[in-house]
């Protein structure tokens, strides 16, 4: 059993998926394993994906047994058909520094933290990114509470590292459409409010392909989603009330982290 699984939703990725299980494969630390779910894609992904899993036996293809229509599925299937320790994710248009996984799980287990996030800088898609210098020295660690969260969703898919403990106490990403482009930001609220801690690696680790396709291109919208994720988190903790007023003031605080982390700092 590998230390670490990493989990790789597909859907019509043909473009970028090569270079994505490359950057995994790519890795420093080698005790891993990789696990695609291919939610029925109807291009030429699952042809590169089977050719890659021929040719290294850390990948494993999966096929979903149809279409979720969001990657929240995908991810449930490749977190059951996995074993590690520790889960990471990779959607199939990021990229990883070769040295990821080698620092992340050494913060882990230093630090004891339940889940480790990154920096995921920006590029534009059809550019190449520049590739990140492995830290020397010590590490700079942050924390992402609870109450973080509230103000923007601070944690990068791609660049997490999980607990596979953490994610059995908060239960599967939620699959429903409603969710699609934020059941990470849900899992994030759902993992902290358990108690779960949450340590932020201060260097970037990650690619994240700026595609201006993307469901998380669309700005407006996706604060629009992330507010509800936000007004479900203060039901669940009995203060639906509280949000109905505060609503307005998470709109604001979430449009302006967002514009300061996006457009100015290009990362996430």
């Amino acid at each position: 059993m590998p230390q670490i699984s990493v989990v790789v939703p597909v859907y019509n990725a043909e473009k970028y998926i090569a270079d994505t299980l490359a950057s995994i494969a790519a890795q420093t630390f080698g005790d891993f394993d990789v696990h695609v779910v291919d939610d029925c894609s109807t291009d030429g992904s699952s042809v590169i994906i089977r050719r890659f899993c021929e040719q290294d036996s850390r990948f494993h293809y999966h096929r979903s047994p149809s279409n979720f229509g969001g990657p929240a599925g995908p991810r449930n299937l490749g977190i059951a058909g996995s074993e590690g320790d520790y889960v990471a994710f990779c959607d199939a248009d990021d990229l990883w520094a070769p040295h990821k996984l080698e620092v992340q799980l050494a913060v882990a287990k230093e630090s004891g933290a339940d889940v480790v996030s990154a920096i995921a800088r920006d590029f534009p898609d059809g550019e190449s990114p520049k590739p990140f210098r492995k830290p020397v020295g010590p590490i700079p660690l942050g924390t992402v509470s609870h109450g973080m969260l509230l103000l923007k969703n601070w944690i990068s898919l791609s660049s997490v590292l999980v607990r596979r403990s953490a994610l059995a106490a908060a239960g599967p990403f939620n699959t429903a459409r409603s969710h699609i482009a934020v059941e990470d930001f849900d899992m994030w609220l759902r993992i902290t409010a358990g108690g779960a801690r949450v340590v932020r690696v201060g260097v970037p680790l990650v690619h994240y392909r700026k595609v201006q396709t993307s469901i998380s291109a669309r700005k407006t919208m996706m604060i629009g989603k992330a507010l509800n994720v936000i007004g479900e988190d203060y039901a669940r903790r009995g203060k639906a009330p509280h949000y109905a007023i505060l609503r307005p003031v998470h709109w604001i605080l979430y449009l302006g982290t967002s514009v300061y982390m996006r457009v100015l700092k290009r990362e996430l």
